[in-house]
């Protein structure tokens, strides 16, 4: 079996769910299942990757194609299926034997290709012909949910900060892939924390970039991840109208790195109360070492003996 879909496989594991839910859908081994190149001469109006929701879009319409390949070969596998009955085998038909079957007969030749077209229809995206919106104002179908709670160990002097454990659980409905779920989730964070704690692009005054590398420019490395991290996916909890009762993942999860942020302005506002500063104070985006250190309001001459 050879699928062709409009995703690009960008490390988002779509070529595995796709080739998931064909598996399943024409009740094949998964072994069959090859996943091609993504190809616009295959698939000529493909829509763009991004936005979370471009694994779950194509899942569908790689399993709308097999429901009707399935109506093709329903009759060829009924026949074998009582065949087989009457040879006292009360098996199934393997996925080669009805195949071969519906290849077989000349005189009627079947048509083992199929098209499926699948796109959300309640967002913002969504419009008649005319252009004129049908959707709800949301990014999205739907929306996931997600709680996190982070700690967080602050240098008052430096503005160095380790974060210590962070404990995520989110909701993507009945996981077509928990593994590739867990993953997304998992980078999703620890992204967030580059963004929220590190990433700051600089530019000179004549607005050229200044951080064009690692050695200025901070994204998250292993460091930065939690030294305990702890990551599950919400149980028993399928959406009825999600593809095969899941729900996209990806992007969402970025904004629980947000507990990271939340647990430093906390450790700040303790370091205020020690030394007696105001309560309030600015903290820019992202908060990076200097920008936390300042807040805190400490110098080295009052850690002094």
């Amino acid at each position: 079996v050879t699928v062709f879909h409009g995703g690009c496989e960008i490390g988002q594991g779509v070529h595995t769910k796709v080739a998931q839910v064909v598996a399943l859908t024409l009740g094949c081994d998964l072994d069959a299942v090859r996943v091609g190149e993504t190809n616009t001469g295959v698939v000529p109006n493909m829509r763009f990757t991004g936005g979370s929701i471009t694994s779950e879009v194509v899942c569908e319409a790689a399993r709308r194609a097999c429901q009707e390949l399935n109506g093709t070969l329903e009759p060829h596998r009924k026949f074998l299926r009582e065949k087989k009955r009457q040879d006292g085998d009360n098996g199934e038909p393997t996925w080669p034997e009805v195949v071969a079957a519906a290849n077989s007969v000349l005189a009627h030749q079947e048509k083992l290709s199929a098209t499926g077209i699948f796109a959300p229809t309640n967002n913002k995206y969504c419009t008649d012909v005319q252009g004129n919106p049908t959707g709800k104002p949301f990014h999205g179908d739907y929306f996931t949910f997600g709680a996190a709670v982070s700690e967080v160990e602050l240098d008052v002097l430096t503005g160095q900060t380790q974060v210590l454990r962070s404990d995520v659980l989110f909701d993507v409905g009945q996981s077509i892939n928990p593994g590739i779920d867990i993953a997304q989730l998992e980078g999703a964070f620890v992204m967030g924390i580059g963004y929220y704690m590190h990433e700051e692009p600089l530019q000179d005054a004549k607005g050229v970039d200044r951080t064009q590398g690692v050695w200025e420019y901070k994204p998250p490395m292993a460091a930065e991840v939690p030294r305990e991290f702890s990551v599950e996916l919400l149980r028993d909890n399928p959406y009825p109208k999600g593809v095969l009762g899941s729900k996209a993942i990806g992007e969402p999860p970025f904004m629980l790195s947000y507990s990271v942020l939340g647990a430093a302005k906390k450790a700040i506002a303790a370091a205020r109360k020690d030394v007696g500063a105001p309560e309030v104070f600015d903290l820019p985006m992202p908060c990076t070492p200097d920008a936390l250190q300042r807040a805190c309001a400490i110098t080295a001459q009052q850690m002094a003996c």
